[in-house]
């Protein structure tokens, strides 16, 4: 008998038959964007508590039954809810929704693994909080799913994993730890104050496998009394390494307060169709199009977004400041939009602009969710996103050679910049027809050719697909992966038994180090 059959047989007990999804059942877990398909969908247990949790981290101990743990299963085109293997079963924890505390004096909040940020959004709404939070391009994926990968969003606070600040795991043998200043009983330090007593712990469970985080502090941001939307439109490519050296030395300045956004002509169209309703020849669409659809929708070659908050004052003076440095480039332009606090929170969703608008003041939405259609109305897609220094003339190179690579497989070369004080997220989608094996053959090698462009130039993604996970830690090669090793001397003192999430983000225990797989002969 398969093992896994046995361990959801007895978790029953723990979370209940109706949270316990068997094997074989269609109502599994899969990828909804798979690059690689053809695989049936994985069983999985939904835990309501702490305790539950722990009780199934043991009983998976005890079964030797390999977990796959996610918050909510919405990191879509990162392989969502899917498991790394057949050997794995899928540890739920969207059913887990406390909010413990929103706090709008000291600006933060405690929440567990299933609250989304429309929940968290309309919780502080309903309350009348003055605060906001940063939300990322869709809003209903997990708050702490999304910060514990890294993810990001665009207001000041958008560097989520920057406003970790505390939090609650359950580590492979069962027990409970809390880090930081909530070590300590009857302390409420624990989300104010993202040091302790001793080495600092939360990075340590970010991005890993070392134990199942199931309460999480993070800070929020004070509601502004002005909030400030702007767009930068700049008509030549050529203009590119320029326009990066600017907007991140104003990032650097603080002049802009958020994380700028920078996308191109693909970007701008798939908020408004799909590609038939602009181009039906064969391959990538061809410049001379992309100059007429530009000219048609008004736009830059790269349009960019950025945001002010705070003294309206300050914000008028911020807003002169990006008009002179902008200036410099022949042809731009800089348009912006006051609103008050509360206009910010309150801004339409009946405009293309308005998601980017909604975004930049801490407003979830799942607009961007209908630009999957682009390639076909069963559409996909897969994130191919390195992290590249934020110098201008590195991010015109890169780009180029992504633009031929995406004219190699016939590809819409789609990028959305996300600008940082120091790097940039050098976003670029591939777009897909589901099922087309034609097409997903092409785009995993595009998507296998961009890892290697980037790692030619020491780049590498902050985060990655299921399927490449093992592919892209190889490339962490200082020392003979010496990072890895370390990584790997915590993942088997911490979990021996090899029970939690083996092989993410490349680590894998003992168990099934050598095989990089947890299917069991």
């Amino acid at each position: 008998m398969d093992r896994r059959e046995e361990f959801l047989r007895a978790a029953k007990e723990i979370v209940g038959a109706e949270n316990v999804v068997s094997l074989g059942d269609s109502e599994g877990y899969l990828d909804p964007y798979p690059l690689n398909p053809g695989r049936t969908p994985w069983p999985g247990v939904r835990p309501a508590n702490t305790e539950e949790v722990q009780a199934i981290v043991r009983l998976a101990t005890e079964h030797e039954v390999p977990l796959w743990t996610f918050s909510c299963g919405k990191n879509l085109g990162y392989g969502g809810p899917e498991p790394r293997d057949t050997g794995m079963v899928a540890l739920d924890l969207s059913r887990m929704k406390r909010i413990i505390t929103v706090e709008d004096r000291l600006c933060y909040a405690v929440v567990e693994p299933g609250v989304t940020f429309f929940e968290l959004f309309d919780y502080i709404k309903e309350r009348g909080l003055k605060v906001w939070m940063s939300v990322p391009a869709l809003g209903w994926g997990s708050v702490m799913g999304n910060m514990l990968d890294r993810g990001y969003g665009m207001t000041p606070l958008g560097d989520h994993v920057k406003s970790l600040c505390g939090m609650e795991v359950v580590m492979p043998d069962g027990d409970l730890v809390r880090t930081g200043m909530g070590a300590m009983d009857g302390t409420e330090l624990g989300p104010i104050f993202q040091g302790g007593f001793g080495p600092t712990l939360d990075g340590l469970f970010t991005q890993s496998n070392y134990g199942v985080v199931t309460q999480v502090g993070l800070w929020l941001m004070p509601a502004p009394n002005t909030y400030v939307n702007g767009d930068i439109f700049v008509n030549d490519e050529a203009h590119l390494p320029q326009l990066i050296d600017i907007l991140t030395t104003l990032r650097r300045e603080e002049i802009i307060q958020n994380n700028a956004l920078c996308g191109n002509v693909v970007r701008a169209a798939t908020m408004r169709g799909s590609r038939a309703d602009f181009w039906d020849g064969e391959g990538s669409i061809p410049d001379w199009r992309l100059e007429e659809m530009r000219q048609e929708f008004g736009i830059g070659q790269w349009n960019c977004k950025f945001a002010f908050y705070g003294d309206r004052e300050l914000c008028e003076r911020r807003l002169q400041i990006v008009k002179d440095r902008i200036s410099a480039i022949p042809g731009a332009r800089v348009d912006a939009r006051f609103y008050s606090g509360e206009e910010g929170l309150a801004l339409q969703h009946d405009d293309i602009a308005a998601q980017d608008r909604t975004q930049m003041a801490g407003v979830p939405t799942l607009k961007p969710l209908s630009t999957v259609g682009w390639a076909a109305e069963n559409g996909g897609h897969i994130d191919a996103a390195p992290i590249i220094p934020a110098r201008g003339e590195l991010v015109a190179e890169f780009y180029q050679e992504a633009k031929k690579l995406y004219e190699k497989h016939g590809f819409d070369l789609y990028i959305g910049y996300h600008l940082y004080p120091r790097h940039m997220v050098h976003v670029t989608m591939i777009f897909f027809e589901r099922g087309n094996e034609e097409m997903l053959q092409r785009a995993r090698a595009l998507y296998s050719e961009l890892l290697d462009a980037a790692r030619v130039r020491g780049y590498a993604p902050y985060r990655s697909h299921v399927d490449y996970m093992d592919r892209i830690a190889d490339g962490f090669d200082f020392n003979g992966n010496a990072a890895r090793r370390l990584q790997e001397k915590i993942k088997d003192a911490l979990d021996p038994a090899g029970i939690l999430a083996p092989g993410k983000q490349g680590v894998w225990p003992a168990r099934f180090r050598e095989e990089r797989s947890s299917v069991q002969s």
